[in-house]
């Protein structure tokens, strides 16, 4: 009888010192992470928060400028131009990561994106006189196209990776891929001095670029688990 219970103290202690050292691992369980990413849509900040084994919930900001950007002498047909390209945009993703397989990385992601800026601008300008015969029209004269296209307001986007958004070990390495689902862009078209009846292809423009209905994401990201 002494043994029988000899052995059943025995038993409960070790039971509880199982249960008291799996309490102390979940306790330890590191289920945060920030991490910074480049790629398209841009720089981005990122805090994820670890919701299941299998699912993960994180925000993201992007963010990217790019102004001034030149190109010289662009041939269009027989004439000779320069463009001048300004980029800006500001993205807010709200979205979850869900791995299928244990012991695989391979995700898929879902989310919204908030669209607060996402503008592009470009002007053309002759870079050469124009010749109409004995007639020359300076470039001074001639003037300039400018073209502005903006997307805005919510876009939700689907994507496929490798690397979690809380990793393993301190640090992880991922790549995603995907696409924002969006509304067309709105257009607008001005040109200047001899080039004004060109603003009348305003409507040419928008309908061309209607089905700009998608925007690519590609990101790296460095993640550090906390």
């Amino acid at each position: 009888m002494k043994i029988k219970t000899l052995f059943l103290c025995i038993f409960c202690i070790c039971f509880y010192a199982r249960i008291s050292s799996q309490e102390k691992e979940v306790a330890k369980e590191k289920k945060n992470a920030f991490a910074i990413s480049f790629g398209s849509p841009g720089l981005g900040l990122e805090y994820a928060r670890k919701l299941s084994p299998k699912l993960n919930a994180k925000v993201v900001w992007h963010s990217f400028k790019l102004e001034d950007f030149e190109q010289k002498d662009l041939e269009i047909k027989d004439d000779k131009v320069d463009l001048l390209a300004n980029l800006e945009l500001s993205i807010i993703d709200l979205g979850i990561e869900f791995l299928p397989f244990k012991n695989s990385s391979f995700k898929l992601t879902a989310g919204l994106g908030i669209i607060s800026k996402l503008n592009t601008n470009a002007i053309i300008t002759y870079t050469e006189d124009v010749k109409f015969g004995d007639v020359v029209i300076t470039k001074k004269d001639i003037g300039e196209v400018n073209a502005d296209i903006s997307w805005s307001g919510t876009a939700p986007y689907l994507g496929i990776g490798f690397g979690r958004a809380i990793p393993k070990k301190r640090l992880g390495f991922g790549i995603e891929i995907g696409s924002y689902f969006t509304s067309s862009p709105e257009a607008t078209l001005t040109a200047t001095k001899l080039l004004a009846p060109t603003s009348k292809q305003e409507d040419n423009l928008k309908e061309a670029i209607s089905s700009f209905k998608f925007i690519p994401r590609l990101q790296f990201r460095l993640a550090y688990k906390f």
